[in-house]
């Protein structure tokens, strides 16, 4: 097995999950941006990676899916 697969499974997911229910996203932004970002727009994107990064593939969103979740 890839150890990329590894490390999205076992490091990513768990990251993102717990700054979406802490409301404590520090940890997975960027620190180059500086405070420089809208908020509701951050944890719109952490769901949605949160979402392209579950173990199975029938419960990950389609790409047209995370395409429209990130442009409305």
């Amino acid at each position: 097995m890839r150890v990329e697969y590894l490390l999205v499974f076992w490091q990513a997911r768990p990251r993102l999950i717990e700054a979406i229910e802490k409301g404590d996203i520090s940890e997975v932004v960027d620190p180059r941006l500086e405070n420089d970002y809208v908020e509701s727009e951050v944890y719109k994107m952490i769901e949605t990676a949160a979402s392209c990064v579950r173990h199975s593939a029938l419960k990950r969103p389609r790409m047209v899916q995370v395409r429209n979740r990130n442009t409305s």
